[in-house]
């Protein structure tokens, strides 16, 4: 009988470590394939990161870049002087032409024509690229400390991020974004600070932060907003739509008003109100529009058919389709985290569609068609990127709500194969991305040699004694944003650079 129990003993002490033994293997496989996908996603996340930021080091002066800083008309100047000039050119340009005050403050203060030169250029349009960067990642950081709380979750983090970089970059409208100072300026850097501002939103609103952390985020974001509503009105538009939702969605899961975040809100809409305000704008619209001023439901029409246009060219010529697909998946592995707030997720997401339209309708106003510049398209699809895939985040947990798919071993091997499938018949693989297209070009030294030929042209512009100058335009690469002229000697263009280089005349070499 002894002998019994000892045996029962022993076997139920082999039992717990043979059992202890399985968990310590699962754990270790578990850490073994969350390495392997942390460490895939830095290497992807690295690549498209040095390769957008090395090209960018390649910009070259063109177009608005000489126009404004001619304008700003101080040249080499002591640097508390340069800073009033920007703030004088910023009300010039704000009484006059249109109501960005901090696009046009930067425009002056950072621009290389009247400082620096190229190498300032290219310090700015690196740190630029880096800027978007890290603001994109932040903001992604930042709404994912609200969805794994203690968990750190972070193959899943960085996996997101890949998604939505990819997405981004593979869209193809980066050239007036990367490629041209007057573009950053613009819009880029004032979308950056908005990713900022709402990172900082993000983190003050999550409550493992002390007071003291809270009150500095909150500056910190309502400074941010302010100046990201100083951008093109695209920026501050989907900024303070963007931003409002955040704000919304945090007084439904609290059901209490937020001092902080009314204080942030209307940081980016006083902002916001004071650049549409701008005497600028309505002389430059009135100029532009032919004497239709205020077609504002035509507008709304215009604004529409872009996105939707947008979303189909996305669709027919990107991978964008599998990265919806791919971002289903992600719903489906969040789920549980979001289980307890669903239906307000869904509602926002719902909402959320609607940043494309408040994107693209102040462009199509102000622009008084549905063609949008370069720079525009990128802003819209950045809104666009983030909906659409937090949609798609939002339909995986809805799957995983109604099927229980995470329990179904078969289901994840469907889905898996759905996903390969989805790849195989995109309409673009990843070799054909814009990503691996600029990668070639800096590597086989496409870049290098046309920025090498346009430093001649502004060295032979700078040094020739020729008051009437006849040049030779580099001819046009690909994925970039090339350096142009007008036959005419009276072009915009063309009357800024002569007036930058002290001639009575440039013109491009007739072809």
């Amino acid at each position: 009988m002894n002998k019994n129990k000892y045996m029962s003993k022993q076997n139920i002490i082999a039992a717990i470590k043979g059992i202890s033994g399985m968990e310590h293997a699962q754990t270790k496989r578990n850490k073994c394939i969350s390495g392997f996908i942390i460490a895939c996603n830095c290497l992807a996340i690295f690549y498209m990161v040095y390769v957008v930021t090395a090209s960018a080091g390649y910009t070259v002066l063109l177009g608005d870049d000489y126009t404004h800083g001619v304008r700003v008309g101080s040249f080499h100047v002591p640097f508390l002087q340069y800073v009033m000039a920007s703030l004088q050119y910023m009300k010039e340009i704000y009484l006059d032409w249109q109501g960005t005050y901090f696009a046009m403050f930067l425009q002056a203060l950072l621009s290389p024509i009247n400082n620096f030169g190229l190498p300032q250029l290219r310090a700015v349009m690196m740190g630029n690229a880096l800027l978007f960067f890290l603001s994109l990642f932040g903001v992604l950081w930042a709404a994912f400390g609200h969805i794994c709380k203690e968990q750190k979750g972070y193959p899943i983090r960085l996996t997101v991020f890949t998604l939505v970089l990819f997405t981004i970059l593979d869209s193809c409208v980066f050239t007036e974004i990367f490629f041209w100072y007057s573009g950053a300026v613009a819009y880029s850097i004032p979308l950056s600070l908005f990713l900022l501002s709402a990172m900082c939103f993000l983190i003050y609103n999550n409550e493992c932060y002390s007071e003291k952390i809270k009150n500095i985020l909150t500056i910190c974001a309502a400074i941010l907003l302010f100046l990201a509503s100083g951008g093109s009105l695209a920026v501050s538009g989907t900024a303070c739509y963007a931003v409002l939702l955040l704000t919304f969605g945090l007084y439904c899961v609290r059901r209490r008003f937020s001092v902080r975040n009314a204080v942030v809100l209307s940081a980016g809409i006083i902002g916001a109100l004071i650049n549409v305000a701008a005497p600028g704008n309505f002389s430059r619209h009135t100029q532009n529009s032919a004497g239709n001023s205020w077609r504002v439901i035509q507008s709304m029409k215009w604004a529409v058919k872009n996105v939707w246009r947008e979303i189909g060219r996305l669709t027919r010529e990107t991978m964008f389709g599998f990265m919806l697909l791919a971002m289903v998946l992600v719903g489906i592995y969040l789920s549980k985290q979001l289980w307890g707030i669903v239906k307000l997720y869904g509602l926002i997401s719902v909402l959320a569609l609607g940043t494309g339209y408040v994107t693209a309708f102040p462009v199509a106003f102000g622009y008084n068609g549905s063609e949008f510049p370069n720079r525009c398209y990128f802003v819209l699809d950045v809104g666009l990127a983030l909906s659409l895939l937090n949609f798609a985040v939002f339909a995986g947990c809805c799957l995983e709500r109604w099927f229980k798919l995470q329990e179904r071993r078969r289901a994840w091997a469907v889905m898996a194969a759905l996903l390969l499938a989805a790849y195989l018949l995109s309409p673009e693989k990843i070799s054909d991305s814009a990503v691996a297209a600029m990668a070639r070009s800096n590597r086989n030294g496409t870049y290098e040699e046309y920025y090498g030929k346009c430093v001649e042209l502004y060295d032979y512009l700078d040094q020739c004694q020729e008051a009437d100058v006849v040049v030779e335009v580099p001819a046009y690469i690909e994925n970039f944003e090339c350096f142009y002229l007008d036959e005419d000697a009276q072009g915009w263009v063309n009357v800024g650079m002569a007036q930058y280089y002290h001639k009575n005349s440039i013109r491009k070499k007739p072809e």
